[in-house]
């Protein structure tokens, strides 16, 4: 049976939070003997899912089955997901579509908008292109202005500019977050070039990003953190939030930085 990228995504995650799961979380007695299966085993998430251990491992293995939304919530709770986890699943399964949108022209009248706001604020795509920002945002988060386009991704410069990177207080935590948040919707649109390439290069240029990267940690978008340093060193502590679906387009992403 031919396995499609996105069932194999789907098959990638299940693996990955059922070698999360601890035995004993899911209430299964350990017995005698060393278990060769980091997490549980293949047959005991079919046993807590209501399934057979055949209908299970097809999906681990990405073939074109579409289980129902009860199987989904089954699975969901055996492997113990997390909301933004069970969200991702259910994403993962009923997705259509495989690319993102190619990169075009948008309405002007958002940079207008961004402008008002007297705090940092910008407008991204789901690759993290800056595509908007004002002036607060310039002075604060980093000179997009001063930035070439081709650079201008907000992934890319937060692991690979350290003139950005040193001035995160909790970096180690916001670093960690926005990995997850890339991990959510790349798992939906694995085959975009243009997310591949980015994605390819910070893999090679970041040992950080690729640890973070292999733990396959799922995250979507929320109210976020962040505290940031000025150019005097004074700190700033912004509580971040986002909304999608910008005048319908789900493709972009308007970020603001309220001041705590």
């Amino acid at each position: 049976m031919h396995t499609s990228i996105p069932s194999k995504m789907f098959g990638q995650f299940l693996k990955s939070r059922r070698e999360r799961v601890q035995p004993e979380e899911a209430g299964i007695l350990q017995t005698s003997g060393r278990r060769r299966t980091p997490g549980l085993r293949r047959e005991e998430v079919a046993f807590l899912s209501h399934v057979s251990v055949t209908y299970y491992t097809w999906l681990e293995q990405g073939k074109e089955i579409q289980p129902s939304r009860e199987v989904l919530t089954n699975i969901s709770k055996a492997l113990r997901l997390s909301p933004d986890e069970n969200e991702h699943l259910f994403n993962l399964a009923y997705n259509e579509t495989f690319s993102l949108p190619i990169e075009k022209q948008y309405d002007d009248s958002l940079q207008a908008a961004v402008d008002k706001l007297p705090f940092p604020s910008f407008i991204t795509d789901q690759r993290s292109k800056v595509i908007f920002w004002n002036r607060e945002a310039d002075k604060m988060i980093f000179p997009f202005s001063s930035c070439a386009t081709e650079e201008r991704y907000l992934l890319k410069l937060l692991f690979l500019e350290s003139s950005f990177r040193d001035r995160i207080q909790n970096w180690s935590e916001f670093s960690s977050y926005s990995a997850a948040v890339c991990r959510s919707i790349y798992d939906r649109y694995p085959e975009d070039a243009i997310l591949n390439q980015l994605l390819d290069n910070l893999k090679r240029q970041s040992k950080m990003f690729q640890n973070l990267w292999d733990q396959h940690h799922i995250q979507q978008k929320k109210v976020s953190f962040i505290s940031i340093n000025d150019k005097q060193g004074q700190t700033h502590n912004f509580r971040i939030h986002s909304a999608s679906h910008v005048d319908g387009n789900e493709g972009l992403h308007w970020c603001m930085y309220v001041p705590e």
